[in-house]
């Protein structure tokens, strides 16, 4: 296997070793009525190339992948100033429940 194909499928294992994380996420953020937090996660779970989240994030597709799903949504639906800072404060403050 070439180093390419290696880390690919490395990246493709990682997904699914987090996958746990990626559900756990959306199912606080539909509790918490959180749409926008529900739309990046489930965005971010549904990415299935393996070879363009090596770009995005080489070591973690939950993190790589979030924030790269973030910043699409922040910019689609037009966030500026506060509006940005606080789904981004949203979705860090999701991430670090996965750590309590």
């Amino acid at each position: 296997m070439q180093g390419v194909e290696y880390m690919i499928k490395r990246a493709e294992y990682r997904k699914i070793k987090e996958a746990h994380l990626f559900e756990k996420v959306i199912q606080w953020a539909k509790e918490d009525d959180d749409t926008l937090v529900v739309d990046i996660v489930e965005r971010a779970f549904a990415d299935d190339d393996a070879e363009r989240w090596l770009t995005i994030h080489p070591t973690s597709s939950f993190s790589g992948l979030t924030l790269f799903y973030l910043e699409k949504v922040m910019d689609e639906k037009e966030l500026i100033g506060n509006e940005r800072r606080l789904l981004i404060k949203r979705l860090s403050e999701y991430s670090k429940r996965l750590l309590g």
